[in-house]
Order: C-alpha cells, then structure tokens, then sequence
C-alpha cells in the first residue's frame, strides 16, 4: 500500500532553497573559520601573553597603591613597556610617580618606595609649614603663593613665595580647642624653603591660589629684606 505524498518530488522553489541555505551555511562557516585563523595569526605574531600589573582605576600622582587599586592583566609580552610590573606585590605600598590612567601598564621607574623618592623635584626639598589660612579647595593639583602677615606697630603682610608647588595637604591640630595651622608640604628649592621657615617662626603664614594661566611669577627679594611700611 502506497502512503500518499510519499515520494513526492519537491518543487523547483524548495529545492532553489534548501540550495541557497546550504551555501549560506557553507559561508558562513568559512568566514568564522577564516576570522579564527587570522586571529590566531596576529596572536602568534604578538607572541604569547604574561602577566602585567595594570591600574585598576586612575590613580593620582603621589598615590600610595594598594590592593584594591591594582589589578592582572594577560598581554601580549612584546606590548609591554620595559620595567613593567608583572606581580601585584611589588606594586602594593608603593607610591605612584605621576597620573596613571585606569588600565595603564604599571612600570618600576613611575614607583618609588617613598612618597617624597618620586614627588620631588631633582635639587628641591620637601618641607611641612604651618598655615594659618588656606583657600577652601585647593588640592595638590593647584598652584600657590605664600604670604607672610607680622604684626607689632604697624603690622604688614609681603608676599614670601611664588608659584609653589603642593605635595600634600593635611588636617589643622584642633587638639587645644582653638583652629590651628594647616600643614601643607611644598615641593621648594632649598633657600625658598629656608624663607619660608624664617617667616613662619617671625609671623602667620597664609596661601593665595593661583590662576591656571597666571604668568610666570618673577623672582623676589627675600622677605627679611623687605622692611615694613614707613
């Protein structure tokens, strides 16, 4: 007994079908397969990849990096800058040498194991002075001017030192009730450093930010050559 429609022929347009989705599969398949060969290629170009230490968001300049700030990233080792840091330990407690980008390869020449090793200047000092007023905001980012106030007859104020730059900012001693100085640690050259000491043991410190466009400043005579108004 013959089962109907077994056997049947299948019209010209099926069969134009089933035709047009074996090549597109076909197609298809040599396209992946090309893609996967073609990375395999720039893979073996590039040479295989090792582990970097990489930052995990952007970091500050000055920064002391911990575990949470770094993280392992396998590259390619031919990408790698040289020095770069390739185990997260040596990367925690370090302090960062200038801004890094989140994801930016971590290199041993930007770290330094003590935060005034990268944060000063070659022939500068770092020195803590207490001042009595400092602008609301101002960070480490930000330029300065530091002002000297003396009192007794007829008090005046001189400008001590231009164009500072700021290593850090800590919190005023309010231990004895009263609002105490500012500590702010200036990255300075030695005799702008020795001025600024002079005037804060002689009067009251204060710093004025300067404008991100303001001019180069121009050298000035130290403050105890400055006599009071007449």
């Amino acid at each position: 007994m013959r089962l109907p429609g077994f056997g049947r022929t299948l019209p010209m347009s099926s069969k134009v079908l089933f035709g047009l989705a074996g090549m597109l599969a076909l197609v298809s398949f040599l396209a992946v397969r090309g893609e996967v060969a073609r990375a395999e290629q720039a893979q073996g170009a590039a040479g295989p990849a090792v582990d970097a230490v990489v930052a995990a968001h952007d970091l500050a300049a000055g920064a002391v990096i911990g575990p949470a700030d770094v993280l392992i990233a396998q590259l390619p080792a031919v990408y790698l800058p040289p020095d770069a840091v390739t185990t997260t330990a040596a990367a925690v407690g370090k302090v960062s040498g200038g801004p890094v980008l989140a994801g930016e390869v971590l290199v041993d020449a930007r770290l330094g194991t003590s935060h005034f090793a990268v944060a000063v200047e070659p022939g500068n000092v770092a020195v803590t002075v207490g001042f009595a007023s400092v602008p609301d905001g101002v960070t480490p980012a930000d330029r300065v001017d530091a002002y000297a106030t003396f009192t007794g007859a007829r008090p005046y104020t001189t400008l001590v030192a231009e164009d500072l730059r700021i290593i850090t900012i800590g919190d005023a001693d309010v231990s004895a009730g009263e609002t105490g100085d500012v500590p702010v640690t200036l990255d300075i050259d030695p005799e702008t450093a020795r001025q600024l000491l002079q005037a804060a043991a002689a009067g009251t410190l204060g710093l004025a930010a300067r404008a991100p466009d303001a001019p180069s400043p121009t050298p000035s005579p130290s403050w105890g050559s400055i006599a009071p108004p007449g």
